[in-house]
């Protein structure tokens, strides 16, 4: 891995940068969070944090822009890392990246893999199935969804109705019945190293129903012919694209057949389920892998899952609340919550993906039940 420059810090640009910077901590590594929440524990684990949020809920690139020269420029900056929320703003990536040096894919790489017009007919050349996807409305909307190019996390996906035309940065896809999993993977722009397959759940919330992203498990239980199928059609990938450091593909299993939904070209939520038990943590996994170094990573046995906690109305915060040990991405007190916005993040590991899914899942009802009390 390139030496990172000593005591200065990296510069995390996400959704949510928690999970980034809480394993940045485990490996000593100073950093600068610029993300959408400021939530108490990033600005813990962080020398500086900002919450960079426009009025539409995304990133203000003019803030986020400010933010970076203040707090970490690029003559002061150890390098850029990025999760989230970028996947449909390669030019604001681009101008983030310019004088850093970027751990992660390159702006150009991004492009590809997020638009539809490129991503499929790639999945097509290599022999890798998908489901249908069209540009202009089927004649028959039954059975298809509508997404916009470059969404993440799930609040971009609507059932397609009759009303929907063809637009710029929209498309259809026909819905895939089966199991919706994600595997986890590390690349060195030649290769892939699976570091975990992931049941995945949605919630339906006002601003993104029905397919807002709910949560995950690890240690989903795959037949090894598909796990075997996967990590060959990764290999395929990566060689295609290029792709380095951490990403995700996204898919659903139909009987034997595995469904390429998409690829998240950046470290994704599921490292959260993985930070724990990888010995070098998965921020210093990504430098490495950035770097062309694919570590090996020994069997995990532990089944964690964590699950989204969204407001069902409009919440105010309790000030002094006492937060479970078993909650990250921590709202400040006070702090208004708008409904269907994530209000905090809960956790659970239990033996098995179905032991640790029922336990995160019953944490999450908890949560809920004790937050509209107090804010009653």
């Amino acid at each position: 891995m390139r030496a990172l420059p000593e005591n200065l810090p990296l510069l995390l640009v996400s959704a949510s940068g928690r999970a980034l910077a809480q394993s940045a901590a485990r490996a000593g590594v100073p950093v600068v969070v610029l993300d959408l929440f400021n939530d108490l524990d990033a600005r813990v684990l962080s020398v500086a944090s900002r919450g960079v949020a426009g009025r539409n809920g995304k990133f203000d690139s003019r803030r986020l822009l400010a933010a970076a020269q203040e707090f970490c420029p690029p003559e002061s900056c150890a390098g850029l890392v990025y999760g989230s929320g970028l996947e449909g703003r390669t030019r604001l990536l681009a101008r983030l990246a310019n004088g850093r040096t970027l751990f992660g894919n390159p702006p150009q790489t991004v492009a590809l893999l997020k638009d539809p017009a490129r991503f499929f007919p790639l999945l097509d050349s290599l022999g890798i199935a998908h489901p249908e996807v069209r540009f202009d409305p089927p004649a028959d909307v039954a059975g298809w969804l509508v997404k916009r190019t470059g969404g993440a996390g799930g609040s971009h996906v609507r059932r397609a109705r009759p009303r929907h035309r063809m637009r710029t940065h929209r498309y259809f896809q026909r819905f895939q019945s089966g199991r919706t999993l994600s595997v986890l993977f590390a690349a060195d722009g030649r290769r892939a190293r699976v570091i975990g397959f992931n049941e995945q759940w949605t919630v339906g919330v006002r601003h993104c129903a029905p397919y807002c992203y709910g949560g995950a498990v690890s240690q989903a239980p795959l037949p090894q012919q598909t796990q075997r199928r996967i990590a060959s059609l990764l290999d395929d990938l990566v060689q295609a694209s290029g792709l380095i450091g951490l990403n995700g593909l996204d898919f659903v299993l139909a009987g034997e057949t595995a469904f390429v939904l998409e690829i998240n070209p950046r470290p994704t939520a599921t490292i959260d389920l993985y930070d724990a038990d990888i010995e070098c943590g998965m921020l210093a996994l990504h430098l490495r892998a950035c770097s062309a170094e694919l570590p090996e990573i020994s069997a995990l046995t532990v089944a964690r899952a964590h699950a989204i906690v969204y407001a069902a109305v409009m919440l105010r915060v309790p000030v002094g609340i006492e937060w479970p040990e078993w909650c990250t991405d921590l709202p400040e007190g006070g702090s208004v919550i708008p409904m269907g916005a994530p209000v905090c993040s809960v956790h659970a590991h239990a033996a098995t993906s179905a032991e640790a899914r029922e336990l995160v899942l019953a944490r999450r009802s908890r949560m809920e039940d004790s937050l509209w009390e107090r804010a009653a």
